[in-house]
């Protein structure tokens, strides 16, 4: 080798030595089935690049800082839970890092609890915050916990709460929305009906029928006082198998509530009336009365006791001593009696095994002194003064001076035994057997016991009556009729100042009239009786109602708002009796709604916000549609409303505020394929998502980037791990990897003239190529075969490669300082010229030309 030959060898070097030195780094490099370890400054792992540990490959940042401690969360009631807010911001001003995965939600009903995984109630996967639902029954309080994709978490924000769901009140439920469908079976029970709940407002007429009544299904002390009303009571409706012995006491009905009409016939017999009061009726009528328990304390042979007895709560239990009746004082029990007052015992008992006879009642009258009121026979009936022990076996009344009774119990058998009383009571007695002559006295009567039903036709006249007797107390309402007053016999001058008034007008009797001025108190005014109607106050509530031809109830105006139905049965419902008033809208079967409302999750705050009604979707049985304008904020989303833990939102996604508008789509089921576009002052970011640009036929381009003449950025930046592809202000070009061709990237020659490749081990395979800079190169190197001047050596393979005119290229063959001239001509021929030696082979590289 000589020096003109080792000249060119370094020189050859030194070219491709540039090319390795200008080109990109690592542009043909490769990582094979491993991975590339980052570490920080210290040594600290940071990343893996390449295959992951579970045959992935991916780029996994790890041992990432904690991020920064998000924003404190904004709480709001709502029915079945509280709503947390994140505004997407951080703790004193810091910005999100690069690596941030989402902010967890953690919820406790502990004061200062530390978040775990078991207080973690659902997280925000987008950087831009929002809002969700927690679910609970009792307060809560709130934090939350950022973390980035390595799995750091950030401390926690301070601590928001406590509280509760927003109560369901009495106004969140429409007029019949609770109906007979609504309750579970069983659901009202005794225990849920408050003491007096049941009275005489809360039946309608004619409500208690005998058909709705189960025997004995009015058990004692389950009416109120007064609950029992006339216009209660249907016609014939108490009969005698509705009724539990003692059931209706009189503090339970209104005086004249009980008329013939409304008992059926043989329906009140002895044994359903408990009757109390009056001067000739015991105080203490019962064994199980106020009385008892103080009366048998201490004595050793009465006692109240719970395990026996037919039906009562408590029994009256006797231990009674063999014996005669001389010998009765064993067994004691004595109550107040005042002279005149009526006794009569039933005999209802259940005895022991070890009792034998039938039980039988003694008793003795005694004074204020506990002395007897005088000595006389032993077994008189009825009782006599002077009596000691006489045995009960009909009504017997209290002697004079008589202050208290004492009573005992023996058998028939004179055995010792134990047995239980119950119901002893005072009992009505029995006409024409059990009335002394003129014990029935008027101060005896109940008032309107005596009613027209109860007196033969004819059997009270003029002259059976005392001067006054009869007045306007004494007559029932609407009993004098017209057809009983004579013409003209009512004048002005028999009528009292004030003595017709609004009870004393039968409810039609003014009809057809124009009343002029005044004030109407206390009544309901309606324009109708049924059909299309519109009543004021109905049923003493405050409310204007109008009901449809059809008689059913369509309007509403009250205080607790604006109801109104529409002739297909869809509602409009105007709630005023929240912080600020809400709308809701009904479908005409009511199984659907829409909702208007405003908010105030912080004081001063009027938030509207517009929910629409639920449908199915996304694997969801109650998804809506979201609007609401908040405290400089806005958003319309789509929300599954059953997911469990808590609401989420899939679906397209609107949201802006002072600073951003972020539109995109949201899956919080998938977060891998939420995808947002924020638009900033000056900026606009499109986060996990491509961008595709369908362009329409135009003179103008496809894609077009214009920026201010102060510009200084790059122009267009494509980076991947790093840039791979910049222009800058300037149109100076960047490009980390190859220029590919667009079409046919390379193509070989056409070998001609016993020409062939030199060394395809080594200098490969005789070759054109086109780049995307519109040029087209050779590559190989040639063994030569004929060398004469205008030899055709090749042919390009399509006129692709062609140029649009001849290039003559002057080369030095690699032999001896032979030079020759290699044409390539429009045809695309390979031909050459100019040889000045002996050719052995020849070198096409550096040889290109333009394809334009």
């Amino acid at each position: 080798m000589n020096l003109d030959q080792i000249g060119r060898m370094l020189a050859d070097i030194d070219r491709r030595l540039a090319r390795v030195e200008n080109s990109p780094r690592l542009s043909h490099a490769a990582i094979d089935n491993t991975t590339v370890v980052v570490k920080d400054g210290a040594g600290s792992l940071r990343g893996l690049l390449g295959v992951q540990a579970d045959g992935t490959t991916a780029l996994n940042i790890v041992n990432g800082p904690p991020p920064p401690v998000p924003s404190a969360p904004l709480l709001a009631s709502v029915l079945g839970g509280v709503t947390v807010s994140w505004d997407g911001a951080f703790a004193d001003g810091a910005i999100i890092p690069l690596d941030w995965s989402r902010v967890e939600v953690h919820a406790s009903t502990t004061d200062g609890f530390v978040p775990v995984l078991e207080t973690l109630k659902t997280t925000f996967e987008t950087p831009q915050g929002g809002t969700t639902v927690v679910a609970c029954d009792e307060p809560v309080y709130v934090v939350l916990v950022a973390r980035n994709t390595s799995g750091t978490a950030s401390g926690p924000t301070s601590q928001a709460g406590p509280l509760g769901p927003a109560p369901v009140v009495a106004t969140d439920l429409l007029d019949g929305i609770v109906t007979e469908l609504k309750l579970a079976d069983d659901a009202v029970t005794e225990a849920k009906i408050a003491a007096d709940a049941v009275g005489s407002t809360a039946l309608q007429d004619s409500a208690v029928l005998a058909e709705n009544l189960a025997d004995a299904a009015v058990e004692v002390g389950k009416i109120a006082d007064n609950a029992v009303t006339g216009p209660a009571i249907a016609s014939e409706a108490v009969t005698a198998g509705k009724l539990a012995a003692n059931s209706v006491t009189a503090a339970s009905i209104q005086a004249g509530a009980v008329t013939a009409a409304k008992v059926a016939a043989g329906a009140i017999t002895t044994d359903k009336l408990t009757v109390s009061g009056g001067a000739n009726l015991l105080s203490d009528p019962s064994f199980e009365g106020a009385y008892t328990a103080g009366l048998v304390a201490g004595n050793a042979f009465w006692s109240v006791d719970a395990s026996k007895g037919n039906g009562s709560n408590k029994s009256l239990k006797v231990d009674a001593t063999a014996g005669t009746p001389t010998n009765r004082d064993l067994a004691l029990f004595e109550m107040p009696m005042l002279p005149g007052e009526q006794l009569f015992l039933a005999v209802d008992y259940q005895a022991s095994s070890d009792y034998a006879g039938t039980p039988r009642i003694y008793a003795r009258w005694e004074d204020a002194s506990g002395g007897f009121l005088a000595s006389g026979a032993a077994q008189a009936s009825p009782p006599v003064l002077g009596a000691t022990w006489q045995r009960i076996s009909a009504t017997v009344t209290a002697p004079p001076n008589t202050a208290k009774v004492r009573l005992n119990v023996a058998s028939t058998g004179g055995t010792a035994g134990t047995l239980w009383f119950d119901n002893a009571a005072v009992r009505p007695v029995l006409g024409g057997t059990q009335i002394q002559d003129g014990a029935i006295t008027t101060q005896k009567l109940v008032a309107a016991a005596v009613q027209a039903l109860q007196i033969d036709a004819g059997a009270v006249n003029a002259d059976k009556l005392a001067a006054g007797a009869v007045t306007t107390a004494k007559l029932d309402a609407l009993a004098v009729t017209a057809d009983k007053i004579a013409a003209n016999a009512i004048t002005v001058g028999k009528i009292a100042a004030g003595a017709v008034d609004a009870t004393a007008i039968a409810a039609d009797a003014i009809t057809g009239k124009t009343i002029t001025g005044g004030t109407i108190t206390g009544s309901m005014i309606q324009t109708g009786t049924a059909g299309e109607r519109m009543t004021f106050n109905e049923g003493d509530a405050n409310k204007i109602i109008v009901y449809n031809e059809e008689d059913i109830a369509i309007n509403e105006l009250s205080a607790r708002g604006l109801l109104v139905k529409g002739t297909s049965g869809a509602v409009l419902w105007l709630n005023p009796n929240l912080t600020y008033p809400a709308l809701t809208l009904w479908n005409a079967a009511q199984t659907k709604s829409a909702s208007v409302a405003v908010s105030e999750p912080v004081t001063g705050d009027a938030n509207l916000e517009m929910v629409s009604g639920p449908f199915a979707g996304s694997g969801y049985n109650q998804v809506v549609w979201r609007t609401a304008l908040s405290r400089d904020a806005s958003v319309i989303e789509r929300l599954a409303a059953d997911a469990v833990p808590s609401s989420k939102r899939i679906g397209g996604r609107l949201f802006m505020d002072a600073t951003l508008a972020n539109i995109g789509y949201v899956n919080e089921d998938n977060t891998a394929q939420t995808t947002t576009f924020i638009t900033q002052a000056n900026l606009a970011t499109l986060g996990n998502g491509r961008l595709a640009v369908s362009a329409p036929a135009s003179a103008f381009s496809g894609l077009y980037v214009e920026t201010a003449s102060a510009h200084t950025g790059p122009l267009l930046r494509l980076y991947r791990d790093s840039d791979k592809f910049v222009v800058d202000k300037d149109g100076n070009t960047t490009i980390a990897g190859r220029i590919k061709p667009a079409t046919g990237e390379s193509g070989t020659l056409s070998l001609q003239s016993g020409w062939t490749n030199y060394d395809t081990v080594n200098y490969g395979t005789a070759q054109v190529r086109k780049t995307a800079d519109g040029r087209a190169y050779l590559i190989g190197r040639l063994q030569a075969g004929t060398t004469t001047s205008g030899t055709l050596v090749a042919t390009l393979p399509n006129s692709s490669y062609w140029p649009v005119v001849r290039h003559p290229f002057p080369h030095r063959a690699p032999q001896g300082g032979v030079d020759v001239t290699l044409l390539v001509n429009e045809i695309g021929e390979l031909r050459i010229y100019d040889i000045t030696g002996t050719v052995t082979n020849l070198s096409l590289s550096a040889i290109s030309w333009p394809l334009w």
